[in-house]
C-alpha cells in the first residue's frame, strides 16, 4: 500500500513517443495519414504530451505542422525531441510546437567528437533554454543514457537546467539494461538534489521497461515516456497499454484521466501498419490477451466468474475474452457451458 500511495502522489502524466521513438522501430514507415491517425488515437486516449521528431529536417518540420493542427480543443501538448543545437530550437519555434525536449550528452567521447568541453556544452544549453523560454516554449532537458553515466556529470546538466527555469528533467535508460533497484536508487538520489518534475524513458532490451517505470514512479519520478505497442529502437520502450493497465490495477485513480477503452484498437492499428503480429505479452492482443484454455482456468471461470483469472475486465481496454475449448487441455467445459457463461458475463 505504501508503494501505491507513493505513486499516486508522484505520477503526473504520460509522454507518448510513438511518433518519435516509435518511428525508430525497424518496421515503422508511417505515412502522413498514418501519423495523423496515430495522433488522433493518442488524443482520444488522452495522453498528456505527444513527442515528435526533430524539425531540423524539413520533411519532419512539415509533418509536425500538419499534426499540430489535430490538437483541436484537447489539452495535449506537442513536444519536439531535439539536440542541444541552436538550429534545432529555431526550427522547433517555426514548426509551432508547444515545447522542446532537449537531449544532452555527458559522454566524454561524444563531446570530444563535437569539439566541445563540458563547460562550453553547458553554455550552449543555457543559451538554447533562454531562446526557447523567450518564445514561450515548455522545456524539458534530458541526459542520454543517464543510468549508464557518472552521476556528477549528469547532475551538472540538471542543476544548470533547473537554474534556468526549465519545466522538467528527463532520465533515459538508453541501453535498456538498468535494473529496478538501480532505477529506484538513482531516482531517489536525484530527487534529493533537484526539485523539478522528473520524466523517465526506459528501453526494453532486458525486458524491464514496465517494471523500471513503476520503480521510478515509486521512487519519486513523475512522468513516463511510452509508445503504442512499446515500439522503438531495438526492442522498444515501455508500452503505453501496459503502463496504463498497471496504473489502473495499482489504483484506478491513477488512470482515470485516460480512455483505456481505445488502447486495443490503437495498438492493433499500429501493429497492422507496421506489418507485424500483435505482441503476445500485451493485453491488447485480441487473440491472447484474455484467452482461457486450461481446464482448471475454464472450470473456475464457469463456477466463480472471470475475476478468478482476469486482472481487469477486457472491455476496460476495448478487448474481448476468448474461451478455448475442445482441446487436450481444456477439460470438461463444453459449448453449453460457454454459452451460459457468455450470457452471464459477456
Amino acid at each position: 500500500m505504501n508503494e501505491q500511495r507513493h505513486i499516486l502522489h508522484s505520477f503526473l502524466g504520460v509522454i507518448d513517443s510513438t511518433l518519435r521513438e516509435g518511428f525508430q522501430f525497424s518496421k515503422a514507415n508511417f505515412s502522413l495519414d498514418e501519423q495523423k491517425q496515430i495522433f488522433s488515437y493518442l488524443v482520444e486516449i488522452g495522453v498528456d504530451y505527444i513527442e515528435v521528431a526533430n524539425p531540423a529536417k524539413e520533411e519532419i518540420r512539415r509533418t509536425i505542422v500538419e499534426l499540430a493542427k489535430l490538437r483541436g480543443k484537447s489539452a495535449v501538448k506537442v513536444l519536439s525531441h531535439i539536440r542541444n543545437h541552436e538550429n534545432d530550437v529555431r526550427m522547433s519555434i517555426e514548426a509551432g510546437v508547444d515545447g522542446v525536449n532537449i537531449l544532452c550528452t555527458v559522454d566524454a567521447e561524444r563531446l570530444a567528437a563535437m569539439g566541445k568541453a563540458p563547460e562550453s556544452y553547458r553554455e550552449t544549453l543555457a543559451a538554447n533554454v533562454r531562446t526557447a523560454r523567450h518564445h514561450g516554449l515548455e522545456i524539458r532537458v534530458g541526459v542520454e543514457d543517464f543510468f549508464g553515466q557518472p552521476a556528477a556529470q549528469s547532475l551538472a546538466i540538471y542543476r544548470l537546467a533547473e537554474s534556468h527555469g526549465v519545466d522538467r528533467l528527463a532520465l533515459a535508460d538508453t541501453l535498456g539494461k538498468a535494473m529496478p533497484w538501480d532505477v529506484a536508487h538513482r531516482v531517489r538520489a536525484l530527487r534529493r538534489q533537484v526539485h523539478l518534475p522528473l520524466e523517465v524513458h526506459f528501453h526494453n532490451d532486458l525486458g524491464h521497461a514496465v517494471g523500471n517505470a513503476l520503480a521510478a514512479l515509486q521512487a519519486g519520478a513523475n512522468y513516463v515516456s511510452a509508445t503504442l505497442l512499446g515500439i522503438g529502437e531495438r526492442t522498444g520502450i515501455t508500452p503505453l497499454s501496459s503502463l496504463l493497465v498497471n496504473l489502473h490495477v495499482l489504483d484506478p485513480r491513477l488512470a482515470r484521466a485516460y480512455d483505456l477503452s481505445r488502447l486495443t484498437e490503437a495498438e492493433n492499428y499500429v501493429s497492422r501498419i507496421c506489418g507485424i503480429e500483435m505482441p503476445l505479452h500485451l493485453m491488447t492482443n485480441p487473440l491472447n490477451g484474455f484467452a482461457h484454455k486450461a481446464g482448471i482456468h475454464l472450470d473456475a471461470l464457469m463456477k466463480f466468474g472471470p475475476q478468478k483469472y482476469e486482472p481487469l475486465p477486457p472491455a476496460l481496454i476495448g478487448n474481448r475474452r476468448r474461451l478455448v475449448i475442445n482441446t487436450v487441455l481444456s477439460g470438461k467445459t463444453g459449448a453449453l457451458d460457454v454459452a451460459n457463461f457468455q450470457e452471464k458475463y459477456g
